[in-house]
């Protein structure tokens, strides 16, 4: 067969595709089941950002992954398709959560993992036996994945850093989360109990993407620490720059941080949320302790490595002046790089379930609607200000030029990796303000 991998873009608020010349990231997933997919059929992929489906081209099979926020688009692409009688699979976290929903557009939906499903799916397709889902409830061992198929991008349609020759390239070393936040539907899908990868597969998978600079996409780099120097050790050989994602007590752990820096990281992504104890209660995230952000964040700096702070507003308790007291904090500690997100209640999550019980929910199914819900999504009765509101103050404020001046003075050489992607973040902030009234 000949098999087209989608990742769609999604819609920004003027409700035009977003489209970018670099992306930043290769989508990951679908290089993953292009790996599964067997010799005799021929696969491609695309990754919609960057790129533009050809829906007149001669394909037997498509299959398309989302999320929720490109959802709306998936399900235009899936219809387009199969307008012209192409069989078109459904899979990812959004599918997995509303497969009902996803059956109104597509042949057949994928819930959960499709390590295991894809193979049936392609066999079923072969014969014109498709199945309306296929679901794999058992959580697989991950020492057999097969490294996903990096030949199939364009490398030059993704971001480099300064001074590299290779795009950021993603690598998941683990599945699962043992927290369970109520905004987050990553252990509903990849599960709470944590799944490692073998460390010589992660070696082996470095080593034949030609990268020198990698993401890592576990959602906590450090939740199994002697696994983790274990893993530092084995990257320490590579000379590759890396990027991991964090919880905020790991500071905890100073000997993993002086690990992380020998083997080659210099960017750590931190889920801080917030810096109101009161909205990391509602979201079930009291671990984080903002009295002990500042220990964490020296901690990186000291060994040489920038953080990137993920912040969270549209709770309750948000206002105007907890947004500028939240990017304050940030540029006191001289945070490297934030990204303001506004609390978006995902469908099956326990935010969304708890949101429309109390009557907050505004939109039901706001995935489906104009500009994929970036107006408003939750209205508190005593509470005016909304989510998307407060992201634009703060990031307003944390990339001025004041700002920028004060985290990067004096200057420190390890900044030079996070400096033009401020530069960047200041210019669109710019352009936002002068095209878009919320």
């Amino acid at each position: 067969m000949r098999i087209k991998l989608i990742c769609p873009t999604s819609y920004d608020l003027n409700n035009e595709l977003i489209k970018v010349k670099r992306a930043s990231l290769p989508p990951l997933s679908i290089l993953y089941l292009a790996a599964l997919t067997p010799e005799e059929h021929d696969v491609t992929v695309l990754d919609e950002c960057v790129e533009t489906i050809d829906f007149d081209e001669p394909v037997d099979l498509v299959g398309i992954t989302s999320i929720t926020f490109t959802a709306r688009r998936a399900y235009q692409i899936a219809d387009e398709f199969r307008k012209r009688s192409v069989k078109v699979v459904m899979g990812g976290i959004h599918a997995s959560s509303a497969p009902e929903e996803a059956l109104e557009h597509a042949d057949t939906v994928v819930i959960g993992e499709a390590d295991e499903s894809w193979k049936y799916v392609l066999q079923d397709a072969s014969n014109d036996t498709l199945k309306r889902t296929y679901k794999s409830d058992r959580k697989d061992p991950l020492d057999s994945l097969p490294p996903p198929r990096f030949d199939l991008i364009n490398r030059d349609k993704y971001v480099r850093l300064p001074f590299r020759h290779s795009p950021i390239i993603p690598i998941q070393t683990a599945r699962g989360c043992p927290y369970n936040c109520d905004f987050c539907s990553v252990s509903k899908f990849w599960g709470k109990k944590i799944r490692f990868r073998p460390i010589r597969d992660i070696i082996h998978e470095v080593s034949i993407s030609n990268a020198d600079t990698v993401f890592f996409t576990d959602d906590n780099f450090v939740a199994n620490p002697k696994r983790t120097l274990e893993l530092c050790n084995a990257l320490s050989h590579l000379k590759i720059k890396y990027i991991i994602q964090i919880d905020s007590l790991a500071y905890k752990h100073p000997e993993i941080i002086k690990a992380l820096k020998k083997s080659g990281c210099f960017m750590a992504f931190v889920g801080f949320e917030s810096i109101n104890t009161n909205n990391l209660q509602d979201i079930n995230k009291g671990f984080n302790k903002p009295d002990d952000y500042s220990k964490l964040i020296e901690m990186f700096h000291r060994n040489k490595i920038n953080v990137y702070a993920s912040i969270i507003f549209g709770f309750e308790h948000d206002d105007p002046t907890s947004a500028k007291e939240t990017a304050d904090f940030l540029i006191n500690q001289k945070v490297g790089l934030a990204s303001f997100f506004r609390l978006t209640p995902f469908p099956e999550t326990r935010l969304y379930e708890r949101l429309d019980e109390q009557g907050f929910l505004i939109d039901k199914m706001w995935w489906l609607k104009r500009g994929e819900g970036q107006s408003a999504l939750i209205k508190y009765p005593n509470n005016p200000y909304k989510g998307e509101e407060l992201t634009s103050i703060a990031m307003k404020h944390f990339y001025s030029k004041k700002s920028m001046l004060k985290r990067f003075f004096p200057f420190k050489l390890f900044c030079l990796d996070v400096l033009p992607l401020n530069l960047n973040s200041h210019m669109k902030v710019r352009k936002f303000d002068r095209t878009t009234v919320l």
